[in-house]
Formats: C-alpha cells, sequence, structure tokens
C-alpha cells in the first residue's frame, strides 16, 4: 500500500510541473527529487501537502497571462430592416 503512495507523491508532483509551465530541465527534476526526498526522510504523513506548499519557493513559475475580462465589442446586424 505505501509503494502506491509513494508513487501517487512522484506522479502528482511531476504532473504538477507540467501543468503549470515550469520545463522540465536537469536541474529542475534534481531539485524537485531532492526536495521530495528531504519531505520523505522527515517521514512526514503529509508529504504530498508539503510539496504542494514547498515546490513553488523552490521553483520559478513562469507568469501565466490574465484572460480578457470580456470579449471585444463588434458591431452586428440581427437582420432587422
Amino acid at each position: 500500500m505505501q509503494e502506491c503512495v509513494y508513487e501517487d507523491l512522484f506522479t502528482r508532483t511531476f504532473g504538477y510541473l507540467r501543468q503549470s509551465g515550469i520545463v522540465l530541465t536537469r536541474d529542475t527534476a534534481l531539485t524537485t527529487l531532492k526536495m521530495i526526498e528531504e519531505i520523505l526522510v522527515s517521514d512526514s504523513r503529509d508529504a504530498l501537502d508539503r510539496v504542494v506548499v514547498e515546490l513553488p519557493q523552490r521553483l520559478e513559475a513562469p507568469d501565466s497571462p490574465l484572460p480578457v475580462p470580456c470579449p471585444p465589442v463588434n458591431r452586428g446586424s440581427i437582420g432587422y430592416w
């Protein structure tokens, strides 16, 4: 059972990196693995929660663009004469 927890921790951590737009390079992977190792050595029960908190502090995520607040207004006709 414990193996599934560890596999889930790795899968979710690297999935988070991929989804947040962080480029997975050798240095990024090593930093992430070292962080996971530190968390597992500390024998924390809430390992995934600690990863979510500490990962943004250790790696810089690219700024995500803000969405457009409203669509552009275009003049149109609904066909009335």
